[in-house]
């Protein structure tokens, strides 16, 4: 089709032309306009701007033909006759049936205003007979219209003027800019605009700045106005600036105060006012009394300050708590599930925040994590930033932190912990079966009225410590003195036996109704920490030691004090006082004033730091300016930690029976990449620090404690003085996870016990069908001693299949995180002969250790299922394997009485001699019967072995008794492993 069409359309053009040629053409083209010059020429106008290529006439620009046949009906063209050459502009036919045409700017030309203003030119029309005939002139003149090419430009590229303070000035400074466009319009001024907002100043039209109020150097030392000029198009220029500097009279004020104070993240002590100066201006008085006060902000940092940025269950074993703190919203992980679906926060504090919206989120404490019942004496503990909700009907609802309520039936509250309007309220109802006497009133409700419930976006720890009836609140490590007007003790009856109610629910953020199957009374705002600790009550040391502040004030310089002068601190260490009768010894005192943040990693930003001076001079009382001032806490350099070790292991089912060390060659290692960039600490122990046989751990010996001992401090002092931050670093998380899940009914995970209780670590370790979490915080050196003592056993011969374990750990509560290193286990398929027999001889080196090592007792590990059979089945392998081995030697003995033995040439003996060898007399190190990959082969090297490469650890495991002799050549000279 379309084929069709172009042969169609070429037919007629071809036509056209044909007849073009054949037809006569009469007439000549006419170009027509409304305007007419002196001569009778057609003239047009047109406009066109910098920058545009149409031409816009004030009127169509046409040609007609009164030829009616062929080509000669039809213009053709247009063409620009001038006597000027370069004439930047063509005419470009649109129709040329109706001869409308287009004045353009010629291709690849331009423009401009500042070079030509106007042009002129003529044009004529031609059409397409043959031959071709031409039209009249017409004249075209065309007017370049300016653009606003250029903004404004100041004489200056910025301005400084100085004014008193308390003046008005007219004019404080005038302010001239130009313009380089050429016309008119563009090329004045016509504003000049201040842009800063709610400044004391303004500027005219011409340029001129004038003070609309007076300032003081006390409010402000200098303004910096940012001023643009615009032309009479609008343009503006580009910004200058006026700096305007404020000269003060002099008055009684701190000088030299710094604006802001860099710390450095890890710097110590910091002084913050080391050049102040007090400028005392009225010399007619002399002060009798001088009063400061310097307070640090830090209320806007995390709970408050930079507090430790290990988690809750850490800080407790960092501040000596009770051991039995249940934490009921720990960090999601393997072995915590229940708190996953709840909003956190994006930082990382001491714990982990989580945020409850007042309408539907509550968590459900497993009973299997915390046994629900209260009695006589516990301790609740949390943080909590409470958002204050809006009043219903002008009634508080009541707002559950934490409630322990019926699970079904009945809607009874055991015991709760709730926010109601401006009271933090403990409920504790008396159990049916503790109460003696039912008909008794005691005390169940203890209400407190205190500030800190309802302060905005502030955090504070509460801490209630129960030994009934007597009940302690701490706020924020303060105890609350009850009184008439912020405490109250309701009195209640116990709680009655019902058969209604089978079980309980824990629930945090709101209450179970167990009548009416739903939650109700939601808890608004922020928690963290929340635990409970049951049976006991924390000790207020404990309580305090959690609530202590990383960042605070310091003064030291007590030796510098005279008589008549006091300092003194509040509890936190952010409000710092000096009282003094000599103004030049508070100037002394407060430059001797630090900012410290022992925090590793402290929050970066900003503390505002505000000091208040008063003068007393006879009966007058004259106030200083109140010095503003910030520290700015620098980020400290991150570290990146990294996990290395084998990815796969390959072992026997004999072996998985009796665990084998999945991690046994790991190293961790902490990279500082921001400032620190050359700092970086490789905490690698020795490969075999940690060794027992498959079944047991084993309690080391005297040789094998300082062994391992050394080791540490080795890899401590391989940490090199560039990377001092590294040897600080410690982990709190290290996660196992197992792929597939793992089946506890013939596999597991072991944790070295032995080990972690040797050298007290605070290391803990929780399994489940998930992996394996060890957690609280540590040196790296320890988490790498317990990750390579952790042992996977795998009971069942059948069931087996390659699995992998995924290691991944972290510090500061998971600020820190490391890479995920994977570990892949294969079955391996060689046949074992002797694995019995070689259990025995490493069964039988665990009992020799002690002697070795110069101990006399051997305390088997509490791994281990049944002692007395372990040690019945090692005496009867140990006596198989020797009546074995005897009849082995007692055999090739015998093959071995004729065979000669080849003297090296020097020696001077008969080369004729025969020498018969007893192999019975042939002496044998007894380390060449133990299998070196398990444990005890190990522990038994020399400390060289340990700088092997991990797969030279891996010999051949099974060695038949029935094949021909394989002792090596070199059999009968030192080992030098011994």
């Amino acid at each position: 089709m379309m084929k069709t069409l172009w042969v169609i359309g070429a037919t007629l053009i071809l036509m056209d032309f044909i007849s073009g040629m054949s037809e006569p053409n009469s007439h000549d083209p006419v170009i027509n306009s409304k305007l007419k010059n002196g001569r009778g020429l057609p003239v047009f106008h047109g406009n066109v701007t910098e920058g545009s290529r149409v031409v816009q006439l004030d009127q169509p620009l046409k040609a007609t033909d009164q030829d009616v046949q062929g080509g000669a009906r039809f213009i053709c063209g247009y063409r620009v006759i001038s006597p000027r050459k370069n004439i930047p502009f063509t005419v470009e036919l649109l129709d040329r049936t109706t001869g409308e045409a287009q004045v353009k700017v010629a291709e690849g030309r331009k423009v401009s205003f500042e070079k030509r203003k106007r042009y002129k030119f003529s044009v004529i029309a031609y059409d397409c007979g043959q031959p071709a005939r031409e039209s009249n002139r017409a004249i075209i003149f065309i007017h370049i219209e300016d653009v606003d090419r250029f903004a404004p430009t100041f004489d200056k590229p910025d301005y400084e003027v100085d004014m008193e303070e308390d003046r008005l000035y007219d004019p404080l400074l005038t302010l001239h800019a130009h313009d380089r466009d050429r016309s008119k319009q563009f090329k004045e001024i016509c504003d000049y605009e201040i842009k800063n907002p709610y400044v004391p100043f303004t500027i005219d039209k011409n340029g001129n700045i004038r003070n609309t109020q007076k300032v003081y150097y006390k409010d402000r030392h200098n303004f910096i106005l940012k001023i643009i000029a615009q032309d009479c198009g609008g343009k503006p220029s580009k910004a200058v600036f006026v700096n305007i500097l404020v000269k003060e009279k002099c008055r009684p004020q701190w000088t030299n105060f710094p604006e802001q104070i860099q710390y450095l993240a890890n710097s110590g002590k910091q002084k913050v006012a080391s050049g102040a100066s007090l400028q005392w201006c009225d010399h007619t008085c002399v002060p009798d009394q001088v009063t400061l006060q310097m307070q640090l902000a830090t209320k806007h940092i995390g709970k408050g300050c930079d507090r430790d940025t290990y988690s809750i269950t850490s800080q407790r074993k960092l501040c000596g708590a009770n051991d039995r703190s249940v934490d009921l919203l720990p960090s999601p992980s393997l072995t915590t599930s229940w708190t996953q679906y709840l909003p956190t926060d994006d930082g990382k504090e001491s714990d982990q925040v989580f945020y409850f919206d007042g309408e539907s989120n509550a968590v459900e404490v497993p009973e299997n994590r915390f046994n629900h019942t209260l009695r006589k004496h516990f301790t609740i503990m949390t943080w909590m930033k409470h958002e204050h909700a809006e009043l219903k009907d002008k009634k508080y609802r009541k707002e559950h932190i934490l409630c322990m309520s019926d699970g079904e039936n009945m809607n009874r509250h055991h015991y709760s912990l709730f926010v109601h309007g401006d009271k933090l309220v403990l409920l504790l109802r008396r159990e049916a079966e503790d109460a003696s006497d039912m008909e008794v009133f005691k005390p169940a409700e203890w209400r407190w009225k205190i500030p800190e419930i309802n302060q905005r976006d502030e955090w504070h720890h509460y801490a209630i410590s129960m030994n009934f009836p007597h009940v302690q609140l701490y706020v924020d490590g303060n105890m609350v003195i009850p009184d008439d007007d912020n405490s109250e003790v309701v009195d209640d009856w116990p709680l009655h036996k019902t058969n209604k109610v089978q079980d309980t629910k824990l629930i945090v953020g709101a209450c179970w109704e167990g009548g009416h199957h739903k939650f109700n009374h939601y808890f608004r705002g922020y928690l963290a920490g929340l635990s409970v600790l049951k049976g006991k009550t924390e000790s207020e040391r404990v309580i305090r030691c959690l609530n202590n502040c990383q960042e605070n004030l310091d003064f030291s310089a007590l030796s510098a004090m005279h008589s008549g002068t006091t300092v003194s601190f509040n509890r936190e260490m952010t409000d710092f006082r000096i009282q003094s009768k000599n103004a030049s010894e508070v100037q002394a005192l407060l430059r001797e004033v630090h900012y410290i943040n022992s925090r590793k990693f402290p929050t970066p930003g900003r503390r505002n730091l505000t000091v208040t001076t008063a003068i007393h001079c006879g009966s007058t009382e004259i106030f200083l300016p109140v010095v503003q001032s910030y520290i700015l806490v620098r980020p400290a350099a991150e570290p990146s930690i990294t996990i290395r070790g084998r990815s796969t292991l390959s072992s026997t089912v004999d072996k998985l029976k009796a665990g084998v060390p999945i991690f046994e060659d790991i190293n961790i290692s902490v990279d500082f990449a921001v400032e620190n960039t050359e700092g970086k600490v490789n905490h690698i122990l020795g490969k075999d620090e940690i060794q027992g046989d498959g079944d047991h751990n084993i309690e080391l010996g005297k040789e094998e404690k300082l062994q391992l001992k050394l080791e540490k401090k080795k890899a401590k002092q391989d940490t090199t003085s560039k990377v001092s931050d590294a040897q600080f670093i410690l982990l709190d998380s290290c996660t196992v996870k197992a792929e597939p899940t793992l089946d506890l009914l013939h596999e597991r995970l072991e944790l070295p016990t032995m080990i972690m209780n040797e050298f007290n670590m605070k290391i803990e370790g929780t399994q489940t069908r998930e992996g394996l979490v060890i957690s609280n915080a540590d040196n790296i050196e320890n988490y790498i001693l317990v990750l390579r003592g952790i042992r996977y056993v795998h009971e069942k011969d059948t069931a087996f299949r390659d699995r992998s374990f995924h290691l991944s750990c972290s510090s500061q509560n998971g600020r820190f995180s490391s890479n995920v290193m994977d570990v892949k286990i294969m079955k391996s398929h060689e046949e074992n002969n002797v694995v019995l027999p070689m259990r025995a001889q490493q069964a039988v080196q665990h009992i020799q250790l002690p002697s070795v090592s110069g101990t006399s007792n051997m305390a088997i590990g509490s791994a281990s299922p049944n002692v007395g059979m372990i040690a019945i089945i090692v005496v009867c392998v140990g006596f198989l394997l020797f009546m074995i081995i005897l009849g082995v030697i007692r055999i090739r003995a015998a093959h071995r009485r004729t065979q000669v033995v080849q003297v090296e040439p020097e020696m001077e003996w008969d080369n004729d001699m025969n020498i018969t060898v007893n192999p019975m007399e042939q002496e044998t190190h007894p380390l060449h019967v133990f299998d070196y990959d398990d444990g005890v082969g190990k522990s038994m090297r020399d400390d060289s072995d340990s700088e092997d490469d991990c797969s030279s650890y891996h010999d051949d495991e099974d060695d038949d008794s029935s094949d021909e002799e394989t002792v090596p050549k070199k059999e009968l000279e030192w080992d030098n492993s011994i």
